[in-house]
């Protein structure tokens, strides 16, 4: 009976470490699975989005002056290629394995906008928001004031649509 309580414990143990942090302690409530790897508040007019595979970090990105225009530093830490998409910010950009994009856009007025690899939301969760405050809904508003440049670009070999 001791061998079968201590053996319990050891995979509850492995268990709670292999868990999936899908949706763990999301401020923002988004469609299907989102693989959270973490929030980071917004000082200043940038910040840094690292696309592995397969997630947004950070995941969640709080605060910053509403309407205002900020610096995405966009960097593919990865071995595949990513998206950055948002409909409501106006953009949609390819970031290869090994590449770096600066996006300029434009902050909502308010609420939560979220953004999302193309590629890989649906089977893999691979998407965030910028917002204001924990439970912000997300909304589809944007000016699609959108500026990019790129760095280190890559080929992958694979065939991926635009």
């Amino acid at each position: 009976m001791r061998k079968i309580i201590i053996l319990l414990a050891v995979v509850a143990v492995f268990a709670a470490g292999c868990a999936d942090d899908s949706d763990s302690g999301t401020p923002v409530k988004l469609t299907g699975n989102t693989t959270n790897k973490g929030t980071k508040d917004l000082t200043g007019s940038e910040i840094e989005i690292q696309a592995a595979d397969f997630y947004f970090s950070p995941t969640f990105i709080k605060g910053g002056t509403p309407g205002a225009k900020i610096t995405v530093k966009l960097k593919n830490g990865g071995q595949n290629p990513h998206t950055f998409t948002s409909t409501a910010l106006g953009v949609d950009e390819r970031v290869n394995a090994g590449e770096s994009k600066d996006v300029t856009i434009t902050l909502p007025q308010n609420g939560a906008t979220e953004f999302l690899c193309q590629f890989h939301q649906q089977s893999n969760g691979m998407q965030g928001a910028f917002f204001f405050q924990d439970g912000d809904t997300v909304g589809a508003q944007g000016d699609g004031a959108v500026t990019t440049s790129s760095s280190a670009v890559t080929g992958d070999g694979y065939n991926y649509p635009n």
